[in-house]
């Protein structure tokens, strides 16, 4: 049976309600690291300083051993997404933007004062 444009509105409203409840904080976190891993992978897939390959450089040739890097350690993530500050160069808008998300979820975790990560442009 079709849904009538007043309930497709009301589960609307209702999914946008669960999103924004202190409830999903952990998946919204989640969801936010995983951008901000692809972020990197991508700009790991890029030609790395001098126009070595990254390959070269940290012996991670897939997603998966990346990945495991990041997870080898707690604060690898959080390392690897502040060595962009303070500008993010090398990163696109989108990428740059994943990232500096988790940096400030670290900062928040961390309680340390909120400060603006990303140039006006990027905003």
């Amino acid at each position: 049976m079709a849904l009538s444009n007043a309930e497709r509105q009301r589960r609307y409203r209702q999914k946008l309600k669960a999103r924004t409840s202190v409830n999903a904080a952990g998946e919204q976190a989640r969801a936010a690291i995983e951008r901000a891993v692809q972020a990197l992978w991508a700009f790991h897939q890029r030609p790395g300083p001098g126009g070595i390959d990254w390959t070269a450089i940290d012996g991670c040739t897939t997603l998966a051993e990346y990945r495991s890097e990041l997870e080898r350690s707690p604060g690898n993530l959080i390392e690897a997404a502040r060595a962009f500050l303070p500008d993010f160069s090398g990163l696109t808008p989108d990428e740059a933007r994943a990232i500096a998300v988790v940096i400030e979820l670290s900062d928040a975790l961390r309680l340390a004062p909120r400060r603006n990560l990303l140039p006006p442009v990027l905003r």
